[in-house]
C-alpha cells in the first residue's frame, strides 16, 4: 500500500519515524534521537543537519538502513 511520505525525498525526524512504522519497524522519535546522538559508532539512518536545528533523514537512507537492521531467519 502506497505511503504519502514514499514521495518525500526528505524527511523530518517524526516523519521517519512514522515512515519506518509504515514500513514494519516501529521506532519512536525518542529513539531516533538517542540513535543519532550515536550515529558516529553506527547507531541509527544517516540524517543531515541544516544549520544545527533542523535534522532530515533522506528517504532512500532510511529505507537502506532499515533492511541492514533486518535479519533473515531460516
Amino acid at each position: 500500500m502506497s505511503h504519502p511520505l514514499e514521495k518525500k525525498e526528505f524527511l523530518s525526524r517524526g516523519e521517519c519515524a512514522t515512515y519506518l512504522a509504515h514500513l514494519g519497524y516501529p521506532i519512536s522519535v525518542g529513539r531516533l534521537n538517542n540513535l543519532a546522538s550515536n550515529n558516529n559508532a553506527g547507531g541509527g539512518p544517516p540524517f543531515h543537519r541544516v544549520r544545527w536545528s533542523r535534522v532530515y533523514y533522506k528517504r532512500t537512507d532510511v529505507e537502506e538502513w532499515m533492511r541492514s537492521q533486518t535479519e533473515r531467519i531460516a
